[in-house]
């Protein structure tokens, strides 16, 4: 197999990061306009598309053929999430905005002729320029490229999941294998699951999740089909070191 799923999301999750940064950074800019808004809901279906395609051919040469309209009802709530994405960015930016505002003014108020730079302030609030003043690069570049990036990751594990349970009822737990991969996961790479049966993850603080691959926030983790003769681990927990 010259693909596997780690190759396909590294190829197409950048395209969909790509695009909710540049939304993110026109609604920064105050350009999130009708031409833009169209331009992201056309970005979200043609990446869910080729997404949704480029896993079912990964699977379909390992002889694991699986009909799209089985998967098309989860792409479609996929997409209605992305819309709702667009909404949350906006009130991220206006909020991050009305914030760096009031610091700034606090810090004016202590200077010696504050005036003027509160009155360019407010200026710039009130034309929706703030852009002008805060850098997006600084405030929402790294935050909606994450948003971009789970995302994307969300609708791969997602498909990936409905694909094995077509052919298994098991799953061997794999990770990202980077830096990022948080040490419970790293406990529970290559060890085989039941869907049915998740594990559990308690962290330092006594956080408790149970869940297959994908469903922990922020997780990148994703299942690899096992074989039904597989041993399973039941009622399995980590806790973090």
């Amino acid at each position: 197999m010259s693909n596997s799923f780690h190759n396909i999301f590294d190829k197409h999750a950048i395209r969909w990061r790509t695009s909710v940064t540049r939304f993110a950074r026109a609604i920064w800019f105050g350009q999130d306009d009708e031409k833009e808004n169209e331009r992201y809901d056309e970005s979200a279906i043609y990446f869910s598309r080729e997404y949704q395609h480029e896993l079912e051919k990964y699977y379909a040469e390992k002889g694991m053929k699986v009909w799209r309209g089985t998967l098309s009802g989860y792409v479609y709530e996929w997409l209605k999430q992305q819309d709702a994405l667009k909404h949350t960015l906006k009130v991220i930016a206006e909020e991050k905005k009305n914030k760096l505002i009031e610091s700034e003014i606090e810090k004016l108020k202590e200077t010696k002729n504050p005036q003027a730079m509160i009155d360019k302030l407010y200026e710039a609030k009130k034309g929706e320029t703030v852009y002008k003043v805060f850098s997006f690069k600084d405030n929402l570049k790294d935050l909606s490229a994450q948003y971009g990036e789970e995302n994307a990751f969300n609708l791969g594990t997602g498909i990936n999941e409905r694909i094995i349970q077509h052919f298994s009822d098991r799953y061997f737990w794999r990770t990202q294998k980077d830096k990022r991969v948080r040490n419970t996961h790293q406990q529970l790479n290559g060890k085989c699951f039941l869907f049915s049966d998740p594990p559990i993850t308690i962290t330092k603080y006594g956080k408790e999740h149970k869940g297959n691959p994908g469903t922990d926030w922020g997780c990148r983790c994703f299942a690899e089909i096992a074989p039904e003769r597989e041993k399973v681990l039941l009622n399995y927990t980590v806790y973090e070191k």
